[in-house]
């Protein structure tokens, strides 16, 4: 096909006439991206807007970051959007919560891929993240976070080998790292630091997560001390923007004695945020 200003109308228009001809049937889920980037010898860009001119006209809805046509037949349960995990984020709660055991008590179910898990040498700038003297041993741990069998989130976890010993032995497949963490080593989160960040999918991480690349996730990056203010723990969290959300409570200065605002309080209406975050 020949490139154009109105390049997407076509594709739009051709698949609108595999919808209504019942090609591509009543419920059943649209073909990928690549696939009818493919077909249509377009970029990907091109497809996804055809899509979403689809998606206005009401032909297609999309559930759980993948597209459907409208019709009787309804999308299979586990990919249906499971957005009880928002609801579950109370607002004003500041408690670090096991990723298992928010799933849990929403009625979900969690599992985990380890995609990496291996002791070895801190860097310089792992040593300085971590407290720990550069070359000191550190479990590294990355798993890919699934909620009713669809992949929610990625985690780049770094914690130090010598406050954990053989923690990189254990099987974080079905093992919660902060119950490990806690149950095994006494280690208790009692405080977390973190940065939130909305970012485009890199093509990597795209693909983890069932996304296109550029597609919108969130990024933390968190670092959890204990009651001894140690790290226990730094990890980079990547979440799929369609399905997770934050919930935050803002208090007011009102009727509070004035005081200088803190790093962690921005200035002006003194607005200071309290973000719940899953502890994985």
């Amino acid at each position: 096909m020949s490139t154009s200003p109105a390049l997407h109308r076509k594709v739009a228009q051709h698949l609108r006439e595999r919808i209504e001809s019942g090609v591509i049937a009543p419920g059943s889920r649209m073909p990928s991206e690549r696939v009818l980037a493919e077909q249509f010898d377009v970029s990907r860009v091109t497809v996804r807007q055809a899509l979403k001119d689809l998606e206005v006209a009401g032909l297609v809805k999309v559930i759980a970051g993948a597209r459907w046509v409208r019709g009787e037949t309804s999308a299979p349960a586990s990919l249906r959007p499971a957005e009880p995990e928002a609801e579950s984020i109370e607002e004003g709660a500041t408690g670090l919560v096991s990723f298992s055991d928010l799933a849990s008590a929403n009625g979900l179910t969690s599992s985990s891929k380890v995609l990496k898990c291996l002791t070895r040498a801190s860097s310089l700038d792992e040593a300085d993240l971590l407290g720990v003297a550069p070359g000191a041993p550190i479990v590294e741990l990355v798993r890919l976070r699934h909620l009713d069998g669809i992949p929610t989130l990625i985690d780049f976890s770094l914690i130090p080998e010598g406050l954990a010993p053989g923690l990189g032995e254990h099987d974080f497949t079905t093992a919660s790292l902060y119950r490990t963490l806690a149950e095994q080593y006494g280690l208790h989160a009692v405080r977390a630091d973190c940065v939130i960040e909305a970012r485009g999918a890199s093509a990597e991480i795209a693909e983890s997560l069932g996304l296109a690349p550029g597609d919108p996730i969130l990024e933390i990056v968190q670092t959890t001390f204990d009651e001894n203010r140690r790290v226990v723990q730094w990890c980079r969290s990547v979440y799929r923007g369609d399905r997770y959300r934050f919930r935050a409570a803002l208090q007011g200065q009102a009727g509070r004695a004035h005081r200088p605002p803190t790093a962690a309080e921005p200035t002006g209406r003194g607005a200071v945020p309290h973000i719940a975050r899953l502890y994985p």
